[in-house]
């Protein structure tokens, strides 16, 4: 195995870290830096918030419609159903009155043999 390269390899991989972290935290020391930064992540925040809000929003109109639409489907259905009911008494009415007639009738037929 050659050991060679691989000292040489973590040098510089040692010093390219040194000279990232150096320079980060050069950066990150200095006020304005860290002003502007916390006013970006202030304004992540807020665009966050607003969006949520908006989100909120639609999910209420979409709500609000889908419910609109459950009432109107539930009143067809009550007529429709309503419309049947009446159908079906008029029906059994009229059945009714058909069978006393009918048997109004063989009573006077019956009478008269």
């Amino acid at each position: 195995m050659d050991r060679g390269n691989g000292g040489a390899g973590f040098v510089s991989g040692f010093l390219i870290g040194a000279l990232v972290g150096g320079t980060a935290a050069i950066l990150l020391s200095q006020e304005e830096l860290r002003d502007r930064v916390a006013g970006k992540a202030r304004d992540a925040g807020s665009f966050a918030m607003g969006a949520t809000g908006d989100l909120r929003g639609r999910v209420s109109d979409v709500t609000s419609q889908w419910q609109s639409n459950v009432s109107e489907l539930y009143e067809r259905g009550r007529r429709v159903v309503e419309s049947a009911r009446a159908n079906v008494d008029a029906a059994v009415s009229e059945g009714k009155n058909t069978a006393d007639q009918a048997r109004d009738d063989l009573q006077r037929q019956a009478e008269e043999t």
